[in-house]
């Protein structure tokens, strides 16, 4: 029992560094969409102030 115990814990220990690095990769993937849809929402709501402008 001691060695079943200790087997499962040396396993699940050896699986966390790729758990860590996968959450890492969704983090950035994140960060990059948010980043992208800030710059898009910026750049149309300049557009629309600049035809604004154009048309007064």
């Amino acid at each position: 029992m001691k060695h079943f115990l200790l087997n499962q814990v040396m396993q699940r220990s050896s699986e966390m560094p790729d758990a860590i690095s996968n959450d890492k990769y969704y983090v950035v993937i994140a960060v990059i969409v948010v980043i992208f849809a800030g710059i898009t929402g910026y750049l149309i709501s300049l557009d629309k102030k600049i035809r604004d402008l154009e048309n007064k």
